[in-house]
């Protein structure tokens, strides 16, 4: 008898306010090294929150120009991150792998506002021929993924997904389904976010997710999930992609194997129009527990949880119930951490970010910390990982947990 299909991961690109590449991105989260700042983009001083995790990133300088004039900052991000992917996974689309066996997968929430802005600034002030003729393709959350299939002659399966904070792990379990399922044999998938423009920054502050701002804490102090000063996510920018394939595809060519994406949940709450949870965390609970399911281990193999961590008390306490949910007395056992304090909640890229971390993070076998956690909130019975990096010799699964407004959760179990 053969053995099952396995996805396994050969490359990771990443442009993060970390800097460039997962190397960045580990050793700011390994140090809890704060990376969140004031917002220097525009003005944003009547905003709830005027500080966000921002991406050192110059399309200028790493994309051409014409490409760079014609498509919004998230586009550029994404097509960065993507190539910087490929490159770390040894994959040339055309030589490696035929563009009709590529495919894309792209989580996204809020699409491409800076560009769109500007454009309906000239609409208004100067009428509808000032407009630039990109307008309609530069905005809309599928474009990145367009791009890089442009950018790359990829002619497989491509698709975006808008989940609110969970679509990038749909990217992730879309694309491990297109390999199961035989529709191609390398996928690109992850997530990318640009949300500093004053309109799109203006729909992150409606959704009611951020924290906010006080005159007593530091920016960069502002993000504190499971803390008993929870009051939110602080949200940031950047792209981060993950190239995906069978196994036997990857040994046949050679890879290496950073890990593998060995299963993975879903459900909906159903609970009420935007909000975010229904109060038990036992929906929840199951998608973490269909993730371990099929990877074909219990809560005791899991080694640790990098949970979703959004900092909004009822997020974070109803995280915790889910856990118990899920695997019981275990779960008061597994280490617990929410690296993204550090750099920013990235929203359609959060959860790639997470993905990418946890299997650097086996590597190392460190568990790194949660930013800004000093005190636990009441009601939150997890062993949390705070202040440094916790040794974790042996460790060899680790539970994502992702979830957006309307009770949508998405979990994913990385297997070194």
């Amino acid at each position: 008898m053969s053995a099952p299909m396995s996805v396994v991961i050969t490359g990771i690109g990443a442009r993060t306010p970390a800097g460039e590449g997962i190397e960045s991105l580990w050793d700011s989260a390994r140090e809890g090294t704060p990376q969140i700042t004031a917002i220097d983009r525009f003005d944003a001083s009547e905003y709830a929150t005027d500080a966000a995790g921002q991406a050192d990133f110059d399309a200028n300088v790493e994309l051409p120009s014409r490409f760079v004039k014609r498509t919004d900052r998230f586009t550029h991000l994404s097509v960065h991150a993507v190539r910087q992917a490929l490159k770390d996974a040894g994959v040339t689309v055309g030589s490696e792998v035929a563009p009709e066996r590529t495919g894309v997968m792209v989580g996204n929430v809020l699409g491409g506002w800076e560009f769109a802005e500007r454009e309906l600034r000239r609409l208004w002030t100067d009428g509808p021929r000032a407009v630039s003729p990109y307008q309609a393709t530069a905005w809309f959350p599928a474009a990145p993924q367009g791009n890089i299939c442009i950018d790359q002659g990829i002619k497989g399966p491509a698709r975006t997904f808008v989940a609110d904070r969970a679509s990038g792990a749909y990217a992730l379990i879309g694309g491990a389904e297109s390999l199961l399922r035989g529709r191609a044999d390398v996928i690109v998938a992850g997530g990318v976010e640009a949300p500093l423009s004053p309109y799109g920054w203006l729909c992150v502050e409606t959704s009611g997710l951020g924290a906010k701002s006080r005159a007593s804490l530091a920016p960069h102090e502002l993000y504190r999930p499971f803390d008993a000063g929870h009051g939110g996510s602080v949200f940031g920018e950047g792209a981060v992609f993950l190239v995906m394939e069978l196994r036997e595809h990857a040994e046949r060519r050679g890879a290496t194997i950073l890990g593998e994406l060995a299963g993975w949940g879903v459900s909906t709450d159903g609970y009420m129009p935007y909000y975010t949870v229904e109060p038990t965390g036992q929906v929840l609970g199951r998608a973490m527990r269909t993730a371990t399911e099929r990877a074909g281990i219990t809560g005791g193999d899991l080694g640790a949880v990098f949970a979703h961590g959004s900092g909004i008390p009822f997020e974070d306490v109803t995280e915790g119930y889910a856990l118990h949910e899920a695997f019981g007395h275990a779960a008061t056992q597994l280490p617990v951490t929410a690296p993204k304090s550090g750099f920013g909640h990235l929203l359609g890229a959060a959860a790639p970010a997470d993905a990418a971390l946890a299997l650097r993070a086996m590597r190392a076998g460190l568990v790194p910390p949660t930013v800004n956690l000093e005190r636990t909130a009441p009601g939150i019975d997890l062993d949390l990982v705070r202040q440094e990096a916790r040794p974790a010799p042996g460790w060899e699964h680790t539970l994502v947990v992702s979830r957006g407004l309307g009770g949508v959760n998405a979990c994913l179990l990385l297997k070194r």
